[in-house]
């Protein structure tokens, strides 16, 4: 199969900005797609939520959008302490796992916005109460 020009820089500028990227975060492995795979659902359940709630806005989605890309250069900073402290993956893996329960949180958080209640036990939606009542912040 024949390229054309416009296609092969493409697919350069794609690939030169996926291997930065898996250079930033120390690689592209299970920890890390894991993270990724819960920071989408949670960006979509989050659209959903708006949606269904009548809030959806495009100027909150790419506040969203924003904040993923801090979360991950804060992976990309932990990654860089690591590597200059030469400590394996020691912080990135905490960072990760920070976020990624973070995540989970908010994507339980959306699942009750949406009005799918129900399907939360009780004891997870009282501990969600309560750490946004005690930190004052939406998790």
């Amino acid at each position: 199969m024949e390229y054309t020009q416009t296609e092969l820089r493409v697919m350069a500028l794609f690939s030169t900005l996926g291997a930065v990227f898996s250079w930033l975060v120390g690689g592209i492995d299970a920890p890390l797609q894991y993270f990724l795979l819960l920071m989408t659902a949670d960006y979509l359940t989050g659209m959903v939520a708006a949606w269904k709630t009548g809030m959806l806005s495009s100027s909150k989605a790419f506040d969203g959008i924003k904040r993923k890309v801090i979360i991950l250069a804060v992976v990309a900073l932990a990654n860089t302490i690591d590597c200059a402290g030469s400590m394996g993956h020691v912080l990135r893996g905490m960072v990760l796992v920070t976020y990624s329960v973070m995540e989970g949180m908010s994507i339980i958080e959306n699942v009750d916005r949406m009005g799918y209640s129900e399907y939360i036990p009780q004891f997870l939606r009282d501990k969600l109460v309560q750490i946004r009542n005690e930190k004052g912040v939406k998790i």
